[in-house]
C-alpha cells in the first residue's frame, strides 16, 4: 500500500482514446491531478479543455515515456490490441519507463478478462504476457480487467442497427449469460484502487447482473425507451464485416475470442457470467446496470438527440 498526493499528476496512457479517456473523466472526479499520454497534443483538444497536462509519447519510443514519467508516482496503462510482437514491445517499453522514472505502482487495465490456464486464444495470450512484463520487472502493480463492455453498443454498425432496425446482433449465442460491464466502471474501477493505494490483486469488473442476449435486449430497449430485439450474427458473417471495415485478416482476430467462447461453453460462463461481487479494496463499489448506462449515453444512440 501506499500514500497518494493527489498533487502530483498521476500518467494516463492511451489518453485519447475511449477506455484511457474514461479514466482521465473519472481521475478529474476523483480529484486527482492528471498528465495525459497522447500522441499528438494537437489532435487532443478535448483534453487540453479538461485542463489536463499533455504529454506527447509514443509506445514505440522509449525515449518519449521516460519523459511523460518524469515527476510521476502512479500510472494507469493500458496496451492497444495489435500483433502480439507489437504489444509486448509496447508494455516493455512502458514498464521499462515507469522503473526508470521511479513509479511506485502502476494500475494495468487489460482489454478483456483472462482465461486462468494458457491458451493458444490471441487476446488470452496477449493479456498474460502483459502480466508477465509487469511481474518480471517488480513494479508493484494491480490488474483491472472488464467481461464485456457495453460501449459495443455505441459502435457505428451495432448502434445504426439499434437505432435504426431495433436489432442488436453480436457474434455470441443469445443464451450466452453475460454481466456487462462498461469502460466508466473499469475506469471508476482503476481510480478507486489507485485512491486507496492498492498495489497488488487482480479485479475483475462486472455488471450488477448476469443476462441473457434476449434480457439484454429488453433492458436495452428499457433505456431508448422503444423495442430492441437480440440476434445472434453467425461468427463468419461477422468476420467478413469486420473484414470489410477494418481489412483483410482483422475479423479472424477479433473473432477469435468469440470463437472461444462458442467452443468452451464452461469458459465463457466463467469469464462473463458472474455478476460483480464486492471485492477487497472495492467492497463498495456500486457498477452501473444496463437500462441506466443506456440511459446515460441515449444522445450517443441517437446522435445528439435526447
Amino acid at each position: 500500500m501506499f500514500a497518494v498526493d493527489k498533487y502530483q499528476p498521476i500518467l494516463i496512457y492511451l489518453a485519447s482514446g475511449v477506455q484511457g479517456g474514461a479514466v482521465v473523466h473519472a481521475a478529474l472526479q476523483r480529484g486527482f491531478k492528471v498528465r495525459a499520454l497522447v500522441r499528438d497534443r494537437t489532435r487532443a483538444p478535448a483534453l487540453a479543455a479538461l485542463g489536463v497536462e499533455l504529454a506527447e509519447g509514443d509506445l514505440r519510443d522509449p525515449a518519449s515515456l521516460r519523459a511523460a514519467s518524469t515527476g510521476i508516482a502512479h500510472a494507469v496503462l493500458q496496451i492497444p490490441i495489435g500483433s502480439q510482437e507489437d504489444m509486448r514491445i509496447q508494455a516493455e517499453n512502458a514498464v521499462s519507463a515507469s522503473l526508470a522514472s521511479g513509479l511506485t505502482s502502476i494500475i494495468l487495465k487489460l482489454a478483456s478478462a483472462s482465461r486462468p490456464a494458457p491458451c493458444e486464444e490471441p487476446s488470452f495470450v496477449a493479456n498474460a504476457m502483459i502480466e508477465e512484463v509487469a511481474r518480471r520487472s517488480g513494479l508493484p502493480f494491480a490488474i483491472v480487467r472488464p467481461t464485456m463492455y457495453l460501449d459495443n453498443l455505441l459502435k457505428p454498425s451495432a448502434r445504426a442497427d439499434i437505432v435504426e432496425h431495433g436489432i442488436f446482433a453480436p457474434p455470441i449465442a443469445a443464451s450466452q449469460r453475460i454481466a456487462w460491464t462498461s469502460t466508466d466502471d473499469c475506469a471508476r474501477a482503476a481510480v478507486t484502487l489507485l485512491e486507496r493505494g492498492v498495489d497488488t490483486g487482480d479485479h475483475r469488473i462486472a455488471g450488477p447482473e448476469s443476462v441473457s442476449g434476449d434480457e439484454l435486449a429488453l433492458r436495452i430497449g428499457a433505456g431508448l425507451g422503444r423495442d430492441v430485439i437480440y440476434r445472434h450474427q453467425q461468427l463468419d458473417e461477422f468476420e467478413r464485416d469486420v473484414d470489410a471495415a477494418m481489412g483483410s485478416g482483422t475479423g479472424r482476430r477479433v473473432g477469435s475470442k468469440f470463437r472461444f467462447f462458442a467452443a468452451h461453453r464452461e469458459e465463457a460462463e466463467a469469464i462473463l457470467s458472474g455478476a460483480f461481487k464486492p471485492q477487497p479494496s472495492l467492497e463498495d463499489f456500486q457498477p452501473t446496470g444496463i437500462e441506466e448506462w443506456v440511459r446515460q449515453h441515449r444522445a450517443e444512440f441517437c446522435d445528439g438527440q435526447a
